[in-house]
């Protein structure tokens, strides 16, 4: 496991100095934020490969520090921890750019178990592709993301979500323009097969700038489109 640098941000006193001894006892090197302010603070001078945010901070929601983060800091992984846990406010989370998202309370063992799997996506990032046991896509319906084989993942709307589950679903073989267009809803007119093909056409585009890998979905004549590598977490 390599050596993970962390940003703790918790207003409730009691509960980030409970969480920094955890932290401290696993050997995590963390640092803890009371507000926004502190948190903006620290990133100026120590690194942060993981941020624990609380979404509920008495300065600026923590969602804006998610949003600062992908745009700043977009090798930054982020796990929110809040007592937010509808799944309006989940998927939210989520799109907004977080890398998981855990309803309080929490228990360490669960920070802990996540914080070491954002740990392996960490470490697997700057690794070449062939030293890695396979270069599978990794499809997360849950999360609504497209995880390439360099670790680096674009986010799916619910659209892009049921396009790629359909070539999932279909473990390896072609998958038909007809049951693309059913799984998105479509009719199977020129409206139809001009919206599905804009649905591709976006998606290529994301995960290429997400990734800077091509998505891997060709068309095969007379029989739809298959996708390579890929397979649901």
């Amino acid at each position: 496991m390599p050596n993970i640098h962390l940003i703790l941000v918790e207003d409730h006193a009691d509960l980030r100095d409970s969480l920094m001894e955890c932290l401290a006892q696993s050997g995590y090197d963390a640092v803890a934020a009371g507000s926004a302010l502190e948190f903006y603070k620290l990133l100026a001078s120590h690194r942060c490969d993981v941020a624990i945010l609380d979404l509920g901070l008495p300065d600026e929601d923590g969602m804006s520090i998610v949003r600062y983060l992908r745009q700043e800091k977009p090798d930054t992984r982020i796990i929110l921890c809040t007592a937010r846990g509808t799944t309006a406010d989940r998927i939210a989370g989520l799109r907004t750019g977080a890398d998981l998202y855990l309803a309080k309370p929490v228990e360490y063992a669960e920070l802990e178990a996540a914080i070491q799997s954002l740990s392996r996506r960490i470490g697997n990032a700057g690794e070449n592709r062939s030293s890695r046991p396979d270069d599978d896509w990794v499809f997360h319906r849950q999360n609504l993301r497209l995880i390439a084989p360099n670790g680096l993942w674009a986010p799916l709307t619910t659209q892009e979500c049921r396009f790629v589950g359909s070539f999932v679903a279909a473990g390896g073989s072609p998958v038909a323009r007809t049951v693309l267009l059913d799984a998105l809803g479509y009719a199977d007119d020129e409206s139809g097969h001009r919206s599905l093909n804009a649905v591709l056409v976006r998606l290529r585009t994301k995960v290429a700038h997400a990734t800077d890998f091509a998505l891997p979905v060709q068309a095969v004549r007379g029989q739809g489109y298959l996708a390579h590598q890929l397979r649901g977490a």
